[in-house]
Order: C-alpha cells, then structure tokens, then sequence
C-alpha cells in the first residue's frame, strides 16, 4: 500500500516538472534582447576559442582538432544568431533526469 502510494505521488511530480521544463510557444527577443544576447555569446564565444587555442599550446590538442572545434563553434554562433538566440526546445527528459 505504501509503496503504491509513493509510485503515484512521484509519477504526479515528474508530470508537473515535464510540464513547468517546456518553454512558451513562439518565443521572441526584441531587437535590443537580441543585440545584448549577441554580445553575450560572442564574449563566451571568444573564451571558448581562447581555451581551445591553449589546449593546442599546451600539446593537449593536436592544431587540426582544435581548428575543427573552433570552426564547430563559429558555426553553432550563426545557427543561434539565425534562431534570434531563442534556444530550440529539445525534449529529452529521461536525459536530463539521468545526468542530474
């Protein structure tokens, strides 16, 4: 009976936590949301390269691998810039549950 009781109560509070994760529909930024975000990603943007540049440096990375991941980033940057910088929602719960 207890453990019946437990069963239904967690499965309530995995329900409302999927619910509360999904963002709202048609999601924008105004112009200047845009321009702070942009400026925002492009100084993470510009961090990241800077640490991949020290792991090729420092021999962690062989120079072609560090240019490959730079030139990922360079992309993922215009494909966020196309979106308007409002993150795609991709729904993997089960995932997220399992890492945290």
């Amino acid at each position: 009976m207890f453990i019946a009781a437990a069963v239904i109560s967690l499965t309530g509070t995995a329900e409302a936590a999927e619910k509360q994760q999904q963002p709202p529909a048609n999601v924008t930024l105004t112009d200047q949301q845009k321009k702070e975000i942009e400026q925002l990603e492009a100084e993470i943007l510009k961090k990241r390269k800077d640490v991949i540049s020290k792991y090729v440096q420092y021999g962690i990375l062989p120079k072609e691998r560090g240019e490959h991941i730079k030139n990922h980033l360079d992309k993922h940057f215009e494909m966020m810039k196309q979106n308007g910088f409002v993150p795609k929602h991709h729904p993997h719960p089960h995932k997220f549950e399992k890492r945290h």
